[in-house]
């Protein structure tokens, strides 16, 4: 088995939380996880980093022992023959153009969620890593979850029957600190929205892979609890799914504590709740059935995002065998169109018909 050598491009910012065994605790974002996952699955490898600022990625470089193959352009890095596959984890609005010079660079694409923030540069990445002839990969972890998968199974077997209201609830908190210590977070321009781009993707995403496309949206949206913030932090919608079941959407970081993510599926044979990250089976509820799951089937492991390590693996299997990654590109371009829509809605104040129009 030939071994898939990765370069990792974005690293974060490095603070002092403890992140376990690998090194000092300075945790590195995002990447960090990228970086450990991708050096666990067999027959991979980070060999090289890059990112802007020089003073991140030496320390990311000296956690993974990673030697002076670090950059501060990440072109430089795509100009090396021992790498096969490049992780981004840039600021979103990044994504597209880093992807594109990865793809004719002969890379095989790994992209942080959202593809891109507009439909334009996602529709650009696609196209490139098309004619390349290199795989893309969109990080949208909870569609590798135990309970979404069995959800999924339910609906597509007849189990639950057909979905007829869906709700998909994104309630999570976020500190005027939390966009302060950043200059792409909360941005129209870097990070494509607020709690929905951000935030609420993942929710928004598995929400249409288990009930379906949406076909109308309409939306409202607010900037209520962060008073220097560009983008919502509220927002909400009422949708019509392909199927004909509706539905709505609500995303804000105005949540305190913080209630995570949660989807409501009400079926023509029975009902289906999850809560958190990874979900939980909350509810199960058949009308003519007692079939009930066994939960600890379902439980995922006890790991900071646990879940990415089945996105690596599974780009890493469609390198291998020359397949289409779980989440293409053009699944991931989904979530966003939703997004977008939605943001159009609130923004005309009209029901928007998908999909949307470039």
């Amino acid at each position: 088995m030939r071994e898939i050598r990765f370069g990792i491009i974005g690293v974060g910012v490095p603070n002092q939380v403890s992140v376990g065994p690998i090194g000092a605790d300075l945790y590195s974002g995002i990447a960090e996880w990228h970086a450990r996952y991708i050096n666990e699955t067999p027959g991979c490898r980070v060999v090289a980093a890059a990112s802007r600022t020089e003073a991140h990625v030496k320390l990311f470089a000296q956690k993974f022992n990673l030697g002076d193959n670090w950059y501060t352009d990440y072109r430089k890095m795509l100009e090396r023959d021992d790498i096969d596959a490049v992780s981004i984890c840039t600021p979103s609005g990044l994504h597209a153009q880093i992807g594109i010079d990865a793809a004719r660079a002969g890379k095989h694409v790994l992209v942080e969620k959202p593809i891109d923030v507009t439909l334009e540069k996602a529709d650009a990445l696609i196209e490139e890593c098309d004619k390349a002839g290199v795989k893309l990969a969109v990080v949208m972890p909870l569609r590798f979850s135990k309970v979404v998968r069995f959800i999924k199974r339910s609906l597509e077997d007849g189990t639950l029957g057909k979905p007829l209201l869906a709700n998909a609830f994104c309630r999570r908190y976020r500190t005027e600190a939390y966009y302060a210590e950043s200059d792409w977070r909360g941005t129209w321009a870097l990070d494509g929205g607020g709690a929905c781009m951000n935030q609420g993707i993942h929710v928004i995403d598995t929400f249409i892979y288990l009930v379906g496309g949406v076909k109308r949206i309409h939306a409202r949206m607010g900037t209520l609890g962060h008073k220097a913030l560009e983008v919502e932090d509220v927002a909400v919608a009422d949708v019509e799914l392909e199927n004909g079941a509706l539905g709505m959407i609500e995303c804000t970081t105005c949540a305190y504590p913080d209630f995570g993510d949660s989807i409501h599926i009400y079926a023509e044979r029975g009902t289906v709740i999850t809560d958190g990250t990874p979900p939980r089976l909350t509810t199960w509820e058949l009308v003519d059935s007692d079939f009930k799951p066994n939960l600890e089937e379902l439980e995922e492991r006890k790991e900071p995002f646990t879940l990415h390590r089945q996105v690596i693996a599974d780009f890493v299997d469609a390198i291998r065998n020359d397949r289409e990654p779980t989440v293409s590109g053009r699944e991931g371009r989904k979530a966003v169109e939703v997004i977008l829509a939605l943001y159009k809605s609130a923004r005309e104040g009209v029901e928007v018909e998908l999909p949307l129009r470039r």
